[in-house]
């Protein structure tokens, strides 16, 4: 039997065997986000639901183009809810972090992931963002609350690209080791020591999102122009 014909073949209640693998992966990764077996399968669905929200945003860029970090920020979280009821934006853990994740464990155990997101401004104002939010305020140690992220929108012509182009850079000479580098270079990990390099290990996971959208840049302009006009 060939796997098409094997996908076909229908169960006594309707379902084809191909029905029946959706709905069993849509129901282990319902688990991995509620009652993950682990901390690493908690913050692996993190990084993939994380992701497939960011290309979902950025297919509606025209609606984001003129967004401040905070409206940005809650249109990420109202999608990421659907999946995890437990996700807060300006929670307190240390501070107001942007991202804040919390489950327990299969075990009982309390896992929790956290991220701070930045407009791009250019490197030191996000770097602002990593080192003295999340890795000096809002991160913690131990082997259930030890990774987290970083995200930067991008609203600039020259592009998403560009901006984690000069973020690799940046890090490079802040010392910061750059490791599995997606092939297109706007996804990557760090590893870092809290407690300014002699405490706890704390892992980054690196994100960004490109909302610059032309048109509506163009409309901007225009707008600006006769603004300037009338004055």
């Amino acid at each position: 039997m060939t796997m098409s014909e094997f996908h076909s073949v229908m169960m006594p209640d309707g379902y084809s065997m191909k029905d029946l693998f959706v709905i069993h992966t849509d129901l282990v990764e319902s688990l991995n986000r509620k009652t993950p077996s682990s901390y690493d399968v908690f913050t692996n669905q993190i990084d993939k639901d994380l992701n497939n929200v960011i290309t979902i945003t950025e297919s509606g860029r025209q609606h984001h183009m003129q967004k401040g970090e905070d409206e940005i920020t809650e249109h990420l979280i109202s999608q990421l809810k659907h999946m995890y009821p437990s996700v807060h934006h300006d929670a307190q853990h240390g501070g107001h972090c942007d991202f804040y994740f919390e489950t327990k464990g299969s075990d009982g155990s309390i896992y929790k992931w956290i991220m701070e997101a930045k407009l791009w401004q250019g490197f030191g104002y996000v770097y602002k963002g990593l080192q003295t939010q999340l890795l000096d305020s809002y991160a913690v140690g131990g082997v259930n609350s030890c990774k987290g992220g970083i995200i930067f929108y991008s609203q600039i012509e020259s592009g998403v690209s560009y901006a984690m182009g000069e973020w690799h850079k940046g890090l490079k000479s802040k010392g910061v080791i750059i490791n599995d580098k997606r092939g297109d270079g706007l996804r990557f990990n760090t590893a870092h020591k809290l407690n300014q390099g002699v405490g706890a290990d704390f892992y980054v996971n690196h994100y960004c999102i490109d909302l610059y959208h032309k048109p509506t840049a163009e409309k901007i302009l225009r707008a600006e122009a006769k603004t300037e006009k009338k004055n």
